[in-house]
Order: structure tokens, then sequence, then C-alpha cells
């Protein structure tokens, strides 16, 4: 009988199905096609997480106009508020997720980021933003997009 790959002092009949490496029942890992050692057994990267150039290059696109945008308002505000960093970060965010196909994570979180930075220098060109309510949209975009964790 064959020792356990992990376990020398275990013996087991079982093999992993892509490797074929002994594993013993503390270490398999049951699958769809069977027992798997917990290197083959991990979840591949999936599609979603893959960001594809086209649905980077639109959510930067749409990310910079709405920003941008967005900046522009807020500098014609006669006033600066939470609120409105918060609902530019809101925007921002929400525009780049549909843009990239729904995605989510540090790559859409740094497109929305940087995208609120041009807005920013799209706002101080028309009159100023403070750079309070670009933090705020910062992280509330970064929150939205599940790259930061916000506890309330």
């Amino acid at each position: 009988m064959a020792r356990c790959s992990y376990h020398p002092d275990v013996e087991t009949g079982v093999t992993c199905t892509e490797c074929g490496k002994p594993i013993c029942p503390k270490e398999m890992v049951s699958t769809p096609v069977g027992y798997k050692c917990p290197e083959h057994a991990r979840p591949e990267r999936g599609q979603y997480i893959v960001v594809k150039p086209r649905q980077l290059v639109r959510a930067i696109v749409a990310g910079v106009v709405v920003a941008a945008l967005g900046g522009v308002i807020i500098a014609w505000m006669p006033f600066e508020s939470l609120l409105f960093g918060i609902v530019w970060g809101a925007a921002t965010s929400e525009i780049v997720r549909r843009a990239s196909g729904g995605h989510r994570g540090g790559v859409v979180g740094a497109v929305a980021a940087g995208a609120l930075g041009i807005g920013w220098v799209a706002g101080v060109a028309f009159g100023g933003v403070g750079l309070f309510t670009l933090a705020t949209a910062v992280v509330v975009a970064l929150a939205l997009l599940a790259v930061v964790e916000m506890r309330w």
C-alpha cells in the first residue's frame, strides 16, 4: 500500500485524480471528479477575476468621463460637503464596475481611484475641489468595489 505524500507514516489507497499523488483522508479534497490533493483542489482564477483588455479600456474611459464631470459639477457648487464626496465616489465606482463587465477588486478599484484623481484635477481647473472631498470619494469607491473592507 502507498504512503501519503503529506504524511509518510499513513498508508493510503487513494490518489489525486489530477497528479496521482497518494493522499490520506486528512489531505484529500472531494471534488466533482474525485479526490484531489490540496494543490490541485484550489480553484483556478476564474474569468470573473481577470479583467479583459477591452473591459479595462471601457472602464477607464467611462470612469474618467464620469469622474471629470463630477469634479466639474462639485467645483461649481457654492460649498463642499461630505455628501458630495460620497455621491461622487459611488457614481464613479458604479460606472467603472458596470463598464468593466461587473468586476470588483484591485484592478477596477485602481481604475476608479485614478479616474477620481483625474476628476479632481478637472474640478480644480474649474474652480476647486477640496482634498477631503476627493479622499471621501476614493474611500467610498474602493469600499463599494470591495478593495477595502468597511465595517459600520
